[in-house]
Formats: structure tokens, sequence, C-alpha cells
């Protein structure tokens, strides 16, 4: 029983000395910057760590942490290694209530903060997105920043992958983040540009050099509309259309002229087909923003659609008076004014106006009146859009009809070349 005993503490005392040797090694590898060799022998010191004492475990855990934290210069990951090993350093130091590696580690930590910080400067820097969506979760774990989330979500939005930029973007919006900033900018005498200092101390420097003038203290824009934006976009990307309503309905509470909110309300009812809230979302838009010439044409439409024809023409007129080549408020009102051709046409094809020409023509007359009417609006469309299909296709007919013919054929061989 003696001999097995003293066999186990040889065996043991011989582990202990090959796992210091190995972390010598490792060390020794580590300052050379041979990395190469000293991962490799750090991994043989853990096989044997269970064997250790626990000044030895700790040292274990702070050498490896070194070594990847210095391998992520060249691939980011092994931050992320380092980081879970210190993580468990400061566990196993905190278990047996010694810290002789905590401070240094900590220290490394912010070392690979600040490596990480740079790289996320580089990503945005030269737009790389891919790489972006993953360093700014890290730093994000490791400053608790949520501007580093943000980029991380905006990131995830370009790459297309919708869903964690879901998440982020909720977390975001229901923190209440912002991402604005103080900022002091004082004006160039010389230039008359403003340009952004350190802090106010710095811009009375400036001033009292006389080379500046003018110092305001502001903030830099808040994120939150594009935020508001993005994740309403991001859920019509899903097909959740049932969250997006609910996310509308709750975010409007605290902000009920959110154009973004208003809009995405908008578009949702405009995709289930509900016209009457369309409109309504619509004219909402209109009243915020009385000069944007998408909300009146998208009003206007809605409103048409809904047979409110005098409203409607009120609309796209107003388009046409903000934008005088918007081609669509021209067609709009060119539908408005053939309303009546559709009963017309069918009063026309009754057997008893067929049978009874002065009727017909009656009614023929009432239908070519129309067309004259719309002649001006139609032309003025092509005038600006003149390979437009849908304007020839209509100009094409009414041309024909009011014996037009020089026009006609001009429109006809314009048509003819569209399909060659």
């Amino acid at each position: 029983m003696k001999k097995i005993t003293f066999i186990l503490i040889a065996l043991i005392g011989l582990s202990t000395f090959a796992q210091k040797s190995e972390l010598k090694a490792a060390d020794k590898a580590y300052k050379k910057g041979d990395l190469t060799t000293a991962v490799e022998k750090i991994n043989e010191a853990c096989k044997l760590k269970d064997q250790a004492d626990d000044k030895t475990k700790a040292k274990i855990f702070y050498t490896k942490a070194k070594i990847y934290a210095k391998l992520g210069s060249k691939d980011y990951k092994n931050y992320e290694k380092s980081l879970k090993i210190i993580k468990k350093l400061k566990d196993f130091e905190n278990k047996i209530g010694k810290k002789k590696y905590s401070d240094d580690a900590d220290e490394l930590k912010k070392i690979i903060t600040n490596e990480v910080l740079n790289i996320i400067n580089n990503d945005l820097k030269t737009k790389n997105y891919t790489e972006l969506e993953k360093t700014g979760m890290m730093a994000y774990q490791l400053t608790g920043d949520d501007q580093y989330k943000y980029f991380s979500a905006v990131a995830a939005l370009v790459n297309k992958n919708y869903e964690p930029a879901e998440k982020l973007l909720k977390e975001l919006y229901d923190s209440g983040y912002t991402g604005q900033k103080d900022i002091v900018t004082v004006k160039e005498k010389e230039t008359g540009k403003r340009i952004t200092v350190q802090d106010e101390k710095a811009g009375k420097l400036l001033i009292m050099a006389g080379t500046h003038e003018d110092l305001k203290k502001e903030k830099t824009p808040s994120a939150r509309p594009d935020i508001i934006a993005n994740l309403l976009f991001v859920y019509g990307k899903l097909g959740k259309d049932d969250e997006a309503i609910k996310f509308i309905e709750t975010a409007k509470k605290d902000d009920p002229n959110n154009l973004d909110l208003i809009i995405g309300e908008g578009n949702y009812y405009l995709k289930k087909g509900n016209n009457q809230k369309f409109a309504q979302a619509m004219k909402k838009a209109v009243e915020i923003e009385p000069d944007n010439k998408l909300f009146n044409y998208n009003l206007a439409t809605a409103l048409y659609e809904l047979k409110k024809y005098d409203e409607a023409k009120k609309y796209y007129q107003k388009t046409i008076d903000l934008d005088p080549n918007y081609v669509d408020a021209y067609k709009g009102l060119a539908y408005i004014i053939l309303v009546p051709e559709e009963s017309i046409t069918k009063e026309m094809n009754k057997d008893e106006v067929l049978m009874n020409d002065a009727l017909y023509n009656k009614y023929n007359k009432q239908r070519l009146d129309l067309y004259k009417k719309v002649l001006p609006t139609l032309e003025k469309a092509l005038s600006i859009a003149p390979d437009d299909n849908t304007l020839l296709v209509m100009l094409k007919k009414i041309y024909r009809d009011l014996e037009m013919k020089d026009k006609y054929n001009k429109v006809k061989a314009k048509l003819n070349a569209q399909k060659q």
C-alpha cells in the first residue's frame, strides 16, 4: 500500500514539474513573440492544470489570456477567447479568495477593449459591415455602451440579417437610446466654417486667441427616428405585420406626430387593403409636412381609391404645384377627369342606345368631350415623360377617336418601336 502511495506522489510531482515547465516555456515564447509555440506550450500546461496548485492554475489562466489577446491583432475572434479566459481566471480567484492576477487581467481587458474599438473605427471607415456586426456586439459587451449595439444593429440590417437586427433595434428602442452627444462648436473667423472642439474650455481659448468666435453648445442628431424607421422596415421584411402595428400603436402614445410611425402605419394599412385607414395616415402626414410632394400624392391616390374625387383632385394638384414634373400626379388628374367614361360607355353599349342614332350620338359626344378635356393634362405629362407607355396607350386611343391622325400615327409609331 505504501509503495502505491509513493508511486502516486511521484507521478503527481512529475506532472506538476512538467506543467510548470510547459507554463514557463509558454511565457518565454510569448515574450519572444513566438505565439505559435506559446499556444502549443500553454495548451500542454492546461492539460495538466487539475494537478496544479492554485497559484499555478491562476498563472496558467492569465498566461493563456495574454497569449490569445496578442493573437487578437491577427484575428479579433482571439479576443473573445481571451475574454472568456479572463472571466474564468477572475471567477477562480474569487472562489479561492486570492487575487494575484485579477488586476493584471483587468488591465489586459482594457487593452483588448481599446484594440476592439480601433477595429470598429476601421470597420466604420471601410464600411466593413460583415465584421462590424460582430465587433460591434463585442464592444458593447466590453463597454456596455449602447452606441456599439446600434452599430451592430445597422450592420445586421445592411447584411440583411433581419432577425438579429430586429432584436437589437427593439432593445435599443425600449431602452430609450438616442445616441445623442453634447458637442461644443466655434466658428472660424476667416472661413466662417464651424468646427467641433474638445470642450467649452478649448473653445474659449480659441476665441481668446482671436481666430474663432460664436461658441455654441449643441447636441448631435438623435438616432431614435432611424431606429423606428429601421425597425418598421425589418418588421416588413420579416412579414411581422401584427408586431409592426402593435409597436406603432405603443410608440405613437409617446410620439403621436412621429412621421416614421405615421408612414409605417399607413404602409401597414395599404398592405392590408384598408384605403380608409391609409388615407387617414397620409392626411396626418400632410398636416405635419404640407409641402411634401410624396405625402400629397399618396393622399390623393388613397382618396381616388375611395372615390372621393374632388378631394383627390385637390391633392394631385397640390403635388403638381410642389413639383411640376410629377408625372404620376398628372395621370391621377387624368383618371379623375375620365371617371364618367365607364358609365357613358355602358350606356352606349345598351341595345336600345345602339339602335337609336340620336341617343348614341348624344353619349358619344359626351365621351369625346371628356377626351378633349383630359387631352391637355395627358399631353403635358407626355412632354415630361415622352416614353411613358401608359400615357402613350391612353393618347393613342384618344387621338384615334378624336380623329387626330398625325398625332395618332406619331404615338402609334413610338409604341411599335417600344415592342421591338
